[in-house]
């Protein structure tokens, strides 16, 4: 799941994007309200905190390659 990815930073920066796109597609397309309701936290999320989400997967990634090469 991209969230359980994102949260401890082994996304990768374009699923940002993606999940984004997801959270627009089912926003105003779906009969029940619920779905809308859905996408409004992720939404959320990237609008307040892409920073935030960016650094830690850089974070990860920055420790991946430290680890490897050490």
């Amino acid at each position: 799941m991209i969230m359980e990815r994102l949260k401890v930073g082994n996304a990768k920066l374009e699923e940002i994007d993606m999940l984004q796109e997801v959270t627009k597609q089912i926003e105003g397309h779906t009969i029940c309200a619920l779905g809308d309701a859905a996408a409004w936290p992720v939404q959320g999320l990237i609008r307040h905190f892409r920073p935030e989400l960016e650094r830690r997967i850089r974070d990860r990634a920055d420790k991946e390659l430290l680890a490897a090469s050490g």
